[in-house]
């Protein structure tokens, strides 16, 4: 049912009253409401509420009440002080009327002040603007002076000072009726700029002269006039070319002297590099006392220009005289020519490795036209070259880095550039492609050609002299191969150039994979293997022996390539990073070395020894039983046929591989073998009756070869003997119930590797366990 329009009345009336106090609910009904009431509950409900608010309303009127004593008190004492606060008034309004007064006066004694300091100011400003004049004046006859007396240091110091003042006094109108003389007719300004075009053509005769004498002490004394003068490029341009020759005449000195030291280009370039360093280190002092911070850095790029000039020429004669463009260029023609045959010299082994080639079909032939000696020599010296000019290039980049630095901070860096777009130089302020970096990288072009040939060169003569010496376990190629491997790379790594170690790096892979692996997978592939042989295969064993040595070498190769590049100086953090990531490729070549290498185990495993270890083990067992009696089983014990058997069996079947393989590759074969016996072991076992007896008798038969197998290898063997103990053991229970002791929940630290099958398989083998109860087992 809708409420009512009294409902919603009293409604609103009551939340009115709800919202005034949280405690205690006032009720007010309106007139309307109360006429409407006709039941006589509601209106006792009604009555009852107006009840309970009438005594409240009392209460609060009796609470007024009784504070009205207090609040007449407290009117009584407003009237007391109404007399003293009119007085107060008045006295504020005449306080306010003095202050207003002194603030006026105030005011006009400051607008006083501020006219006297106006005038103080000007009058300052006047005594100040007479006194620069005559210095002026001074400075002017001053350096009159010391032109007639040839003091130039004295009149560059006075023209220094007269060109620092404001331009104000010197191109005022006061300056220019002050200055002037009978013997000065001139402005100020004119009489400045021809004393100092006068006196920069002295200095600058006078530096050119002292130059010329290699007098060291003028030299710095007219070096150092130049700033004071406003010239500071000027003089550092003179005091450039000054540097600059010292190392030209050095380095034209050095390629006079004939070429005699197998090294004497790259020594000429060390020569010509540490001149540079020392001229930096001994005139950079002097540069920034008389130039200040960051002055060096044009010097240093002049004397960049310069080097590159110089260097350039003594790479230019290294070519020449080493004749590498010839070398380079016929090593590219052998390298890019067919496959042909050559009278007297056999077929031209092609530089490119090609898939499935090998280094007996490709035996390189290569006309004698090129001394492999001499090519050796010749990479020897550009790897000199490489390391000498990037540590040169570290050193020129740490020293400009440091005045590129201060000249960012001042904001000064446009006026050091020397006369080049700024895009030419890099944020050292060096050249970006200076003609040094130009000029190795081309030579370590041609080194890059020079030393692939040399490798391969080398490697097939190494693989095409392969030798065996009885008694060792490798031939000859694998210790030839990896110390020209290791020899060519740490080459590369001393060139300190990281994109040629990458280069090499990877050409060394690619000869590896294709050259030197393939050989010996084609050899492994044309070797017979079979059971019926009477010894194992030598050569086989050999070739798995250089394999494994090969991936043994190229982990340490690896290792100590590492370790070089750690102590090259010349490399930066980033290019050593760099150089570790590029030397991680080599454990491509890793892993196929062990992929062929766990493969070719496999096979001569597989065709020589499994089936001799098969036919062991059963010859092993013949006459063994493990069905016995007290006096059976005292016999066996006493003479141990099965052990010995095998023993003596196993040694004269595995001699041969011991006294051959390397380590890691004869424990392989004793894992392998141990697999194998242990597979052909449990078909036996699964396949023979036992009695209590017997099953110990196996059990110490077990423990004797397990044992055995073990001590032939470092190799832990014995996960693999799990099966066969596990075995042993259920053969040896006393009851059949005596496995839940040992199964299930109470196996405790046994990690069970039978089946249920197995397991009721292997008990089902003891003759004096029922089957029916074996199969009863609640497994």
């Amino acid at each position: 049912m809708a409420p009512t329009a009294q409902d919603t009345s009293r409604i609103s009336t009551e939340s009115s009253g709800q919202s005034k106090d949280n405690t205690t609910k006032e009720v007010s009904y309106s007139l309307e409401y109360l006429k409407g009431l006709t039941n006589v509950a509601e209106i006792q409900e009604c009555l009852r509420e107006l009840e309970l608010e009438e005594t409240k309303v009392d209460a609060d009127l009796d609470d007024l009440l009784a504070e009205r004593e207090e609040l007449e008190a407290t009117l009584d004492k407003l009237e007391v002080l109404e007399p003293q606060l009119g007085s107060l008034q008045n006295e504020s309004k005449a306080l306010v009327q003095i202050i207003s007064d002194t603030s006026g006066l105030a005011e006009n004694i400051s607008v006083k002040v501020r006219q006297l300091d106006l005038e103080q100011s000007r009058v300052q400003l006047a005594i100040r603007h007479v006194d620069d004049i005559q210095e002026l004046k001074f400075c002017i006859s001053g350096i009159q002076r010391a032109m007639e007396q040839l003091d130039y240091e004295d009149a560059a110091r006075h023209l220094h000072k007269a060109l620092g003042f404001d331009k104000a006094v010197l191109q005022g109108s006061f300056a220019e009726i002050s200055v002037p003389s009978a013997s000065n007719p001139e402005y100020p300004t004119v009489i400045l700029a021809n004393a100092k075009a006068k006196l920069l053509d002295i200095i600058s005769t006078e530096f050119e002269s002292a130059v010329q004498r290699q007098s060291e002490e003028d030299i710095t004394r007219y070096f150092k006039l130049f700033p004071l003068l406003g010239e500071e490029q000027v003089g550092l341009d003179k005091y450039s070319r000054f540097v600059c020759a010292i190392v030209s005449g050095k380095a034209q000195a050095s390629l006079t002297e004939p070429p005699k030291s197998p090294t004497f280009y790259a020594d000429t370039l060390i020569r010509l590099f540490e001149s540079i360093a020392v001229i930096v280190d001994q005139h950079q002092p002097v540069v920034e006392r008389f130039y200040g911070q960051g002055k060096m850095l044009r010097v240093i790029q002049r004397l960049q220009e310069e080097s590159d000039l110089r260097s350039c020429k003594v790479m230019e004669a290294f070519e020449e005289e080493r004749q590498i463009k010839r070398k380079v260029t016929e090593i590219r023609s052998f390298r890019d020519a067919p496959k042909r045959v050559i009278p007297q010299a056999g077929p031209i082994r092609s530089m490119t490795p090609q898939p499935g080639s090998s280094a007996v079909q490709q035996a390189s032939n290569i006309p004698e036209v090129i001394d492999p000696r001499e090519l050796d020599i010749n990479l020897n010296e550009m790897v000199l070259i490489s390391q000498r000019a990037n540590l040169y290039n570290r050193f020129l980049e740490s020293r400009a880095k440091n005045e590129i630095e201060y000249l960012q901070k001042e904001d000064r860096v446009g006026d050091t550039l020397v006369g080049k777009s700024a895009n030419l130089y890099n944020e050292c302020g060096l050249l970006r492609a200076s003609g040094l970096s130009n000029k190795v990288e081309e030579v370590m072009d041609h080194y890059l050609v020079i030393e692939e040939f040399f490798l391969r060169r080398s490697v097939d003569k190494a693989m095409a002299i392969d030798e065996y010496d009885f008694g060792s376990q490798t031939s000859s190629c694998v210790d030839d191969v990896f110390y020209i491997i290791k020899k060519t790379i740490s080459r590369a790594v001393y060139t300190s150039n990281v994109d040629c170690l990458a280069a090499m790096i990877n050409f060394v892979q690619r000869t590896l994979e294709m050259d030197y692996i393939a050989f010996f997978k084609k050899s492994m592939q044309s070797i017979t293997l079979g059971a019926d042989t009477r010894d194992p295969p030598l050569k086989y064993m050999v070739l798995l022996n250089n394999i494994n040595i090969s991936d043994d070498y190229l982990g340490k190769l690896t290792a100590e390539i590492e370790q070089d590049c750690a102590n090259i100086t010349s490399l930066s953090e980033h290019a050593l990073e760099k150089a570790k990531a590029v030397l991680s490729g080599l454990g491509a070549s890793s892993n196929t070395f062990r992929q062929i290498l766990s493969s070719g185990i496999e096979q001569l495993f597989n065709q020589t020894v499994n089936q001799k270890l098969r036919a062991l083990l059963l010859d092993s067992y013949k006459d063994i039983k493990y069905v016995v009696s007290d006096e059976e089983y005292a016999e066996q014990e006493a003479s141990n046929r099965f052990v010995h058997r095998f023993m003596s069996g196993f040694d004269a079947m595995i001699e041969p591989y011991k006294s051959t393989l390397t380590e890691d590759n004869y424990n392989q074969v004793i894992a392998r073998a141990v697999t194998s016996l242990t597979r052909t072991w449990e078909k036996i076992i699964f396949q023979t009756r036992f009695n209590k007896m017997g099953a110990i008798r196996f059990d110490k038969d077990l423990r004797a070869v397990g044992f055995y197998m073990v001590s032939l290898t470092s190799f832990p063997l014995r996960d693999k003997l799990t099966r066969l103990n596990q075995q042993a053991m259920l053969l040896d229970l006393e009851e059949l119930e005596d496995i839940y002791e040992i199964w299930g929940n109470n196996a405790g630290s046994i990690t069970w590797r039978l089946t249920d099958n197995e397991v009721r398989s292997i008990l089902g083998c003891r003759i004096d366990f029922r089957p029916e109860d074996v199969g009863q087992l609640q497994l």
